[in-house]
């Protein structure tokens, strides 16, 4: 356990949680269809669950006594959340041809609210989108998931938790990591073939 990190409750009253999730840290509980047919969009492949879900509940734990839920999301909840942008370096896998291919320009992009009218205590929700890329080889319109290494995970959750912290716990210009893993992708990036690049979202800045 981190220094300073707290336990969440393991029973919480389910108040207004969204649809699906799981009274304990807001984990998705397995929806009826897949998240393609669910979102229209790539999602962190099963095998990489409990690293996101691990690292937001070291991070985010640090919050108690408000309750933090983690919470995929096709597009952002309301313009008045708070977003926050970041990139890393992920792989992809083609499900049709068998292609595998780097990318220096993998996306995440966050959104995230504290209600201060949680009950019994504030509640704060991070929504998060992961975009994804298509096979050049193929060229189907298909965009596959990205696999995200978990040195990029903690990363991109540890800078969003700065930021959150900045916004509404009192953190002082929080250090925004921007390393990734090293690597040269074989080809340069092709926004033609970006998920990312297509929603205007594939930029150097955070």
């Amino acid at each position: 356990m981190m220094k300073g990190q707290v336990d969440l409750p393991l029973m919480k009253p389910n108040h207004g949680l969204p649809r699906g999730l799981n009274p304990v840290l807001g984990l998705p509980m397995s929806p009826p269809m897949s998240h393609q047919q669910a979102y229209g969009a790539p999602y962190y492949n099963t095998s990489m669950e409990a690293v996101w879900h691990g690292e937001f509940s070291k991070l985010f734990s640090q919050f108690y006594p408000h309750l933090w839920y983690l919470i995929p999301s096709p597009a952002a909840p309301s313009p008045r959340w708070y977003r926050f942008r970041d990139s890393a370096k992920v792989r992809f896998s083609c499900q049709q041809c068998g292609n595998g291919w780097t990318s220096m320009k993998g996306r995440v992009i966050f959104w995230y609210y504290l209600n201060p009218q949680g009950v019994p205590v504030p509640e704060g929700y991070l929504h998060f989108k992961l975009y994804g890329q298509q096979c050049k080889r193929c060229k189907n319109g298909r965009f596959e998931m990205a696999m995200w290494y978990p040195e990029e995970v903690v990363k991109v959750l540890g800078n969003v938790y700065n930021r959150v912290g900045q916004t509404y716990y009192g953190f002082y210009q929080p250090p925004l990591r921007q390393d990734r893993r090293p690597g040269k992708p074989r080809t340069q990036h092709n926004a033609e073939l970006c998920q990312a690049c297509k929603d205007g979202e594939c930029t150097n800045a955070h």
